[in-house]
């Protein structure tokens, strides 16, 4: 027996060994081949989106099942850079970031380059995206329904019978909302987060401004700076 486990221990070794070598020779035969500036340098995003989150404990009956659902969570998109809102009251409105905008007066999202020492190249690509304060959940299908017995507060069933309803209208939760910066060359780029901002693609709080600098981490000819762009990400809600 003792023979047996010696033997294996040393089997074992060997194999870890001769792994280790055959990937290491392996590496020392690969040749990388460069990048074409076209992928090197791309680091540009085409727009920002926003997203809302909701949790929905036992408020939602299953009709099929005959009983409630613990835990649901769904996100819905309230906004990106390329939309925008139109002031049609007939009073001015100010919107989350101070902006007053007059009755008549629309505001659009925007990518902005501006003038900043502390961006690559002395700038800063500004995304603003104005987003809605509301947003409508949806279940997952009609066999799911939201009950108007298990809210309280602020929220609207959508076209409820019998105070129950596929769809529900609730205010936005503006310290979980979900940022995702879309960008031209996803596959080779690096997105991270400055100064403690929160983490794209998961709930934070984006009541302020925040910072992303993107690099590109395509393989580069030799004397090639890494090319990288710094972001500020600006959400401003706006009344439904």
């Amino acid at each position: 027996m003792l023979k047996n486990k010696l033997f294996k221990k040393i089997y074992t070794g060997a194999t870890l060994l001769s792994a280790v070598w055959f990937m290491s020779s392996c590496e020392q035969g690969l040749v990388y081949e460069e990048a074409p500036e076209t992928t090197y340098s791309q680091v540009e995003a085409t727009r920002l989106d926003v997203r809302s989150r909701e949790l929905f404990e036992n408020q939602i009956y299953a009709v099929n099942w005959g009983q409630w659902i613990e835990n649901y969570i769904n996100t819905q998109l309230i906004g990106d850079t390329n939309g925008s809102w139109t002031n049609n009251t007939g009073s001015a409105v100010t919107l989350s970031n101070g902006q007053v905008v007059q009755p008549g007066e629309k505001v659009t999202g925007s990518i902005t380059e501006v003038s900043d020492a502390a961006g690559p190249d002395g700038k800063v690509y500004v995304m603003t995206a104005y987003v809605k304060d509301r947003s409508t959940y949806n279940t997952a299908n009609k066999g799911f329904l939201f009950d108007g017995s298990k809210f309280t507060g602020d929220f609207a069933l959508v076209n409820p019978v019998d105070n129950r309803s596929e769809k529900v209208t609730l205010p936005v939760r503006k310290n979980e909302i979900i940022a995702e910066i879309v960008l031209v060359n996803p596959f080779d780029c690096i997105v991270e987060p400055v100064n403690g901002a929160p983490e794209l693609g998961k709930p934070g709080d984006f009541s302020e401004p925040h910072r992303y600098l993107v690099k590109n981490i395509a393989y580069l000819p030799a004397g090639v700076k890494q090319y990288t762009r710094l972001y500020e990400v600006r959400i401003v809600f706006y009344p439904v």
